[in-house]
Protein backbone atom coordinates (compact mmCIF):
# COMPACT_ATOMS: atom_id res chain seq x y z
CA UNK A 1 0.00 0.00 0.00
CA UNK A 2 1.28 3.47 -0.80
CA UNK A 3 1.97 5.70 2.22
CA UNK A 4 -0.87 8.08 3.04
CA UNK A 5 -0.59 11.61 4.47
CA UNK A 6 -2.32 12.92 7.55
CA UNK A 7 -3.00 16.57 7.25
CA UNK A 8 -6.05 18.61 6.47
CA UNK A 9 -9.45 17.86 7.89
CA UNK A 10 -12.88 18.27 6.29
CA UNK A 11 -15.82 19.68 8.19
CA UNK A 12 -18.91 17.48 8.30
CA UNK A 13 -22.49 18.85 8.21
CA UNK A 14 -23.01 17.75 11.85
CA UNK A 15 -20.07 19.90 12.98
CA UNK A 16 -17.62 17.02 13.22
CA UNK A 17 -14.39 16.62 11.30
CA UNK A 18 -12.75 13.85 9.27
CA UNK A 19 -9.41 13.30 7.58
CA UNK A 20 -9.38 14.69 4.05
CA UNK A 21 -7.30 11.71 2.83
CA UNK A 22 -9.45 8.58 2.80
CA UNK A 23 -6.33 6.38 2.81
CA UNK A 24 -4.84 7.64 6.08
CA UNK A 25 -6.86 5.31 8.32
CA UNK A 26 -5.98 2.14 6.34
CA UNK A 27 -2.34 3.30 6.20
CA UNK A 28 -2.15 3.78 9.98
CA UNK A 29 -3.84 0.39 10.52
CA UNK A 30 -1.35 -1.34 8.19
CA UNK A 31 1.64 0.27 9.93
CA UNK A 32 0.27 -0.76 13.32
CA UNK A 33 -0.43 -4.35 12.18
CA UNK A 34 3.09 -4.67 10.76
CA UNK A 35 4.58 -3.40 14.04
CA UNK A 36 2.54 -5.95 15.99
CA UNK A 37 3.52 -8.76 13.59
CA UNK A 38 7.19 -7.78 13.93
CA UNK A 39 6.82 -7.88 17.74
CA UNK A 40 8.16 -4.33 18.06
CA UNK A 41 8.71 -3.63 21.77
CA UNK A 42 7.11 -0.62 23.45
CA UNK A 43 10.08 1.68 24.12
CA UNK A 44 10.18 3.94 27.14
CA UNK A 45 11.89 7.31 27.08
CA UNK A 46 13.31 9.26 24.14
CA UNK A 47 13.52 7.66 20.69
CA UNK A 48 14.86 8.53 17.25
CA UNK A 49 12.81 7.58 14.20
CA UNK A 50 13.87 7.20 10.59
CA UNK A 51 11.43 6.53 7.75
CA UNK A 52 11.93 6.00 4.03
CA UNK A 53 8.63 6.24 2.16
CA UNK A 54 8.49 4.22 -1.06
CA UNK A 55 6.24 5.07 -4.00
CA UNK A 56 5.52 3.15 -7.20
CA UNK A 57 6.61 5.01 -10.31
CA UNK A 58 3.72 5.94 -12.62
CA UNK A 59 3.51 4.39 -16.08
CA UNK A 60 4.67 7.61 -17.78
CA UNK A 61 8.14 7.13 -16.22
CA UNK A 62 8.66 4.10 -18.46
CA UNK A 63 9.22 3.56 -22.15
CA UNK A 64 6.89 1.38 -24.19
CA UNK A 65 9.33 -1.52 -23.86
CA UNK A 66 9.02 -1.32 -20.04
CA UNK A 67 12.46 0.19 -19.40
CA UNK A 68 12.82 3.28 -17.26
CA UNK A 69 13.26 6.53 -19.14
CA UNK A 70 16.54 8.43 -18.56
CA UNK A 71 16.56 10.08 -15.12
CA UNK A 72 16.33 13.84 -14.73
CA UNK A 73 17.84 15.17 -11.48
CA UNK A 74 17.12 18.86 -12.17
CA UNK A 75 14.66 20.77 -10.04
CA UNK A 76 12.58 21.71 -13.07
CA UNK A 77 9.90 19.36 -14.34
CA UNK A 78 11.09 16.38 -16.29
CA UNK A 79 10.12 16.24 -19.94
CA UNK A 80 7.99 13.44 -21.32
CA UNK A 81 11.24 11.79 -22.46
CA UNK A 82 12.69 11.71 -18.92
CA UNK A 83 11.72 10.28 -15.56
CA UNK A 84 12.30 12.33 -12.39
CA UNK A 85 15.05 11.05 -10.11
CA UNK A 86 13.46 12.38 -6.91
CA UNK A 87 9.94 11.92 -5.56
CA UNK A 88 9.28 15.65 -5.21
CA UNK A 89 5.52 15.53 -5.70
CA UNK A 90 2.65 15.15 -3.24
CA UNK A 91 2.13 13.85 -0.66
CA UNK A 92 4.23 16.10 1.56
CA UNK A 93 6.91 14.43 3.67
CA UNK A 94 5.76 16.07 6.91
CA UNK A 95 2.20 14.78 6.45
CA UNK A 96 3.48 11.27 5.73
CA UNK A 97 5.63 11.45 8.87
CA UNK A 98 2.62 12.56 10.93
CA UNK A 99 0.40 9.64 9.89
CA UNK A 100 3.18 7.09 10.42
CA UNK A 101 4.25 8.46 13.82
CA UNK A 102 0.66 8.43 15.03
CA UNK A 103 0.26 4.82 13.86
CA UNK A 104 3.18 3.70 16.04
CA UNK A 105 2.18 5.68 19.12
CA UNK A 106 1.50 3.31 22.06
CA UNK A 107 2.99 0.45 20.00
CA UNK A 108 6.66 1.32 19.43
CA UNK A 109 6.82 4.25 21.87
CA UNK A 110 4.58 5.64 24.58
CA UNK A 111 3.58 8.72 22.61
CA UNK A 112 4.90 10.46 19.53
CA UNK A 113 6.05 13.27 21.85
CA UNK A 114 8.86 10.83 22.82
CA UNK A 115 10.41 11.25 19.35
CA UNK A 116 13.31 13.63 19.92
CA UNK A 117 14.98 13.16 16.54
CA UNK A 118 13.69 12.13 13.16
CA UNK A 119 14.76 11.65 9.59
CA UNK A 120 12.46 11.12 6.64
CA UNK A 121 12.88 10.52 2.94
CA UNK A 122 10.59 9.90 -0.02
CA UNK A 123 11.72 7.95 -3.03
CA UNK A 124 10.55 5.84 -5.92
CA UNK A 125 10.56 2.06 -5.59
CA UNK A 126 13.60 0.37 -7.12
CA UNK A 127 13.58 -3.09 -8.69
CA UNK A 128 11.03 -5.37 -7.03
CA UNK A 129 10.37 -3.06 -4.03
CA UNK A 130 6.75 -2.42 -3.22
CA UNK A 131 5.17 0.85 -2.04
CA UNK A 132 5.27 1.32 1.72
CA UNK A 133 7.79 2.46 4.28
CA UNK A 134 11.06 1.34 5.81
CA UNK A 135 10.83 2.36 9.47
CA UNK A 136 13.53 2.35 12.13
CA UNK A 137 12.93 3.38 15.74
CA UNK A 138 15.86 3.50 18.16
CA UNK A 139 15.66 4.00 21.93
CA UNK A 140 18.11 6.71 23.00
CA UNK A 141 18.24 6.09 26.71
CA UNK A 142 16.27 6.24 29.94
CA UNK A 143 13.33 8.61 30.16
Amino acid sequence: MAPAPQGSKDWLPNGGMRESCRYVKPWRELVALEAIAAKVPLMQGPVRMSVVFLFQRPANHYRRDGSLKPLNASLSSATSREAPLFHCVKPDLDKLDRSTRDALSRLAYEDDARIVGANGDKRWCVGDERPGALITVIRLGPG
